[in-house]
């Protein structure tokens, strides 16, 4: 029909259509239950929320090798000690730094044995974890080892 537009498809669906389409590589649904997830040899490597910010998982090793660029670059969220990180997915950069950043989730997740995650299945559970406990008046049950340095209990 002429007149009729078709409307672009977001910067979300973008990345993940983009990482969708190399070998090895499925769509899923999410482990947490909140969106669309990418699989490589059944394992979810990244997810989508509905409110356009993915999260990858990168191992707690890789993240800990590249926090100083991730934290500089302005457009990635780390939670202390896990496995995931989140970008919002708001530009044409944000869906190449997925990309590249979906690059390294893969070589991190299918290289070498694999391993206890140490973290949720994503930021966003491992938040409302967090924020249940405090809303009901327990301590967070975040081990020591997941808090970033300056908040670990003095021994």
């Amino acid at each position: 029909m002429r007149g009729r537009k078709i409307p672009a498809a977001s910067y979300a669906d973008r990345a993940m259509a983009q990482v969708a389409s190399w070998p090895g590589v499925r769509r899923g649904r999410a482990a947490c239950g909140l969106g669309t997830a990418l699989k490589v040899d059944g394992r979810q490597l990244a997810h989508v929320h509905a409110d356009g910010c993915a999260e990858l998982r990168l191992t707690w090793p890789v993240i800990g090798r590249l926090r100083r660029p991730l934290l500089e670059s302005g457009r990635v969220q780390l939670a202390p000690g896990g496995d995931w990180i989140r970008v919002r997915l708001d530009s044409d950069g944000d869906v190449d730094l997925f990309a590249s950043l979906a690059s390294v989730a893969i070589k991190a997740n299918t290289s070498g044995e694999r391993r206890r995650d140490r973290a949720a299945a994503c930021m966003t559970l491992a938040r409302a974890e967090v924020d249940g406990a405090v809303l009901a008046g327990r301590p967070a049950a975040v081990p020591d080892d997941l808090r970033e340095p300056r908040l670990r209990r003095a021994r």
